[in-house]
């Protein structure tokens, strides 16, 4: 039996700009439970100290386009 080794998914964390394995990853969530970002662990706590990542925002904050 021969051992392979896999290669690495090595990202860039967008806060911190650190390369990290994407197993050393989460997503962060808006105020609405949607995933929103990638982060490294050590962001992550940061980014969801308050719950959430980003702004709080409503249906009315959702509107892309003027015509609607």
């Amino acid at each position: 039996m021969v051992a392979v080794d896999e290669e690495k998914d090595i990202r860039v964390c967008p806060e911190c700009q650190k390369k990290v394995d994407r197993s050393d990853m989460q997503f962060t969530h808006d105020c609405h439970g949607i995933p929103f970002r990638l982060l490294c662990w050590k962001c992550y706590n940061k980014a969801m100290a308050k719950g959430y990542d980003g702004q709080y925002y409503t249906e009315a904050d959702e509107c892309l386009d003027y015509d609607y």
